[in-house]
């Protein structure tokens, strides 16, 4: 699930992955009462469908989907036929080109704030009421939710997390850092026996951004409506609150914890350099770990662990990426089918086969796979025992500036925060 597409900033609500992983579905609307949860709709969806019309939907998205619960929708309802149109790169770019132009198309995946803009212009198919929005977690009915309509619920959700070298670690007698004195203290003793602590590489924009951004989940602890507030000015990035919101990786940068000469990495070379050893620790998405490792990786052990950027009796907040809101949109011809589709992905049996298959916990309840990733047995505990928030959803002026910033600090550049701090606040200012 790697996020090329854009930042994702993901909304103002706060999630519990306790609850990403428990809870049992409900069944949707057209299923009996007294069915078991996950069951299927109708049993004989496809009996009586010999003179229905071909029907092909197209669903773009730029993560993977699973194929097999695409295969048994279609066996479900045969006259209808999934057409999955991945668009990798430029995501944000691309869709808001087909959304503008009305394009041919049908579903597709978006970015929080893309479905706050594309509902108020009236791009996207109203799902509010539907019996099947029980099957998932409040907060991810909440983030699709849109001046008290639904548009989309997001499926999947993924920790911000510090990927180790834990045969390292325990070579140097080190323990998990739970705080960022803790974390600092670490790094030396990494340093001090030869190995770099840490490598982010600045190439790949989006993945400079997870020591800073980790500290959102802290601005929601303490105030669940800042982004919000951000967002149509009644706070200012410039307020004294958000004064440090660079400081750390810059301290990061000022002791010499990131790896030389790395800084100028993409995505796939930082991970690469990872799995050599050459760095202790990498902070980025659990989808980190399926997109560049499997079973035969032996090198060394892998371990995770929330990202500490609490100081002092702060918190220890994981926060969670859940940003692939699932739409239909208001033109296409086939709302009836998209909905079947919507409902259908909704059931736990879906869910936990498209859990297993994307290796994703997932937002239906009940449905997140127990064996969806080697590390979910030794991770859970350590998220369990922290709070745990979803992303805010950024505006969409703030991150093409924010990226650069953090870009030219990896960089070693003459940076002044404060400054800093006041291009974030004119880029907020133009969607204000």
């Amino acid at each position: 699930m790697r996020r090329k597409g854009g930042l994702w900033w993901l909304t103002t609500v706060c999630l519990s992955l306790v609850l990403v992983l428990a809870g049992c579905g409900s069944n949707n609307g057209s299923s009996s009462s007294n069915s078991e949860p996950g069951a299927s709709s109708g049993a004989n969806a496809a009996s009586g469908t010999e003179d229905k019309e071909p029907v092909t939907l197209k669903l773009t998205t730029w993560n993977p989907i699973s194929q097999t619960v695409i295969d048994k929708f279609q066996e479900e309802y045969p006259w209808i036929t999934i057409e999955h149109d991945k668009v990798y790169d430029q995501f944000r770019e691309i869709i808001r080109t087909r959304i503008v132009s009305k394009a041919d198309m049908d579903m597709t995946w978006l970015f929080p704030n893309q479905v706050v803009d594309f509902s108020r212009e009236g791009a996207l198919m109203d799902i509010s009421g539907s019996p099947w929005l029980s099957n998932y977690l409040e907060a991810a009915v909440d983030l699709g939710t849109v001046d008290g309509k639904t548009y989309g619920v997001p499926y999947n959700s993924q920790p911000i997390l510090m990927f180790y070298n834990k045969t390292l670690f325990d070579q140097l007698g080190l323990s998990v850092p739970k705080t960022w004195e803790e974390m600092m203290e670490v790094s030396e003793a990494i340093k001090a026996s030869g190995t770099a602590p840490m490598v982010i590489g600045s190439k790949d924009g989006w993945a400079t951004q997870f020591l800073a951004t980790a500290q959102f989940g802290l601005y929601k602890h303490d105030n669940s409506e800042v982004f919000a507030q951000l967002a149509d000015g009644e706070k200012k990035w410039t307020d004294p609150e958000f004064a440090t919101f660079f400081d750390g990786m810059k301290e990061l940068v000022d002791k010499g914890y990131l790896l030389e000469n790395s800084v100028g990495l993409s995505y796939d070379q930082v991970a690469q350099v990872f799995k050599e050893g050459k760095a202790a620790m990498w902070p980025m998405g659990e989808w980190g770990y399926s997109e560049n490792f499997d079973a035969s990786f032996d090198s060394f052990e892998i371990g995770a662990f929330p990202i500490p950027v609490n100081r002092g009796d702060q918190p220890l907040v994981t926060n969670l990426v859940s940003d692939n809101l699932l739409v239909g949109v208001s033109w296409s011809k086939h709302q009836e089918e998209i909905k079947l589709f919507m409902e259908f992905v909704a059931r736990q049996d879906m869910a936990q086969i498209w859990s297993e298959e994307t290796k994703q916990a997932v937002t239906v309840k009940g449905g997140t796979s127990g064996t969806y990733s080697p590390l979910a047995p030794a991770l859970q505990p350590l998220i369990d025992a922290t709070e745990a928030q979803i992303f805010p959803s950024m505006t969409a002026s703030v991150e093409p500036v924010m990226f650069p910033i953090f870009q030219q600090i990896l960089l070693k550049q003459d940076v002044d925060m404060a400054k800093l701090l006041e291009q974030m606040q004119a880029a907020q200012d133009k969607d204000i």
